[in-house]
């Protein structure tokens, strides 16, 4: 009976050191986040204070429970044009003419971002930008648009796809010891990455632009 009291003393002491190590090393890497990325938002976390609604999944770690998710926040939001072809119509005439553009070439967008294109950020994008974002938009051929060309002029006709160029911060949480709600867990943001994603929408169509 002694010696089981022992080994439960000892097990706490452990878990006790555990608590203080891993505490000690989510306060620094909070630390180095905050001055290495300079960035600031309403979700940023403490130690011990991580954002809700987030998805955690299980990290494999031979010492104690530990679980990871990320957030998606937005920064900026422009609109792009993604040309899948071009035309030209001169007006060598004294008297405006009307020029006429057909469509030639089939070409697919498809989302792209430098932090990873995935099921996740298009469900991100598609919730929080435009409910009009897609994963990938084919321009088709065959499609026809007319504009007015004025004399001695010139007029550019682009074909394509509406999308939105969209800056983001990726921000990865750690628990440990248990999710967050658990009394005993620790939570802190770990890192932050800033990235830019082009998210086609299902919006094609041909723009004509001063030649």
């Amino acid at each position: 009976m002694a010696k089981r009291s022992t080994r439960a003393r000892s097990g706490l002491r452990r878990l006790a050191r555990w608590r203080s190590r891993i505490a000690a090393g989510a306060t620094l890497a909070a630390l180095t986040t905050t001055l290495t990325m300079g960035i600031s938002s309403p979700a940023q976390a403490a130690v011990g204070d991580c954002p809700s609604g987030l998805t955690w999944s299980n990290v494999f770690n031979p010492h104690y429970p530990e679980y990871v998710a990320y957030e998606y926040v937005v920064t900026s939001v422009r609109p792009e044009f993604l040309v899948s072809e071009e035309r030209v119509v001169v007006n060598g005439t004294n008297s405006e003419i009307t020029g006429s553009f057909t469509s030639s070439v089939s070409k697919t967008f498809s989302l792209t971002s430098s932090l990873g294109a995935s099921a996740s950020l298009f469900g991100f994008l598609n919730a929080n930008v435009s409910t009009s974002i897609t994963q990938s938009t084919t321009t088709t051929t065959g499609v026809t648009a007319t504009a007015p060309v004025p004399p001695n002029g010139r007029v550019v006709g682009q074909y394509g796809v509406e999308a939105y160029a969209v800056d983001i911060t990726l921000h990865e949480y750690r628990s440990v010891l248990g999710l967050p709600e658990d009394a005993d867990s620790i939570c802190w943001r770990d890192r932050s990455t800033a990235g830019t994603s082009i998210a086609p929408t299902h919006y094609t169509g041909w723009r004509v632009v001063p030649g």
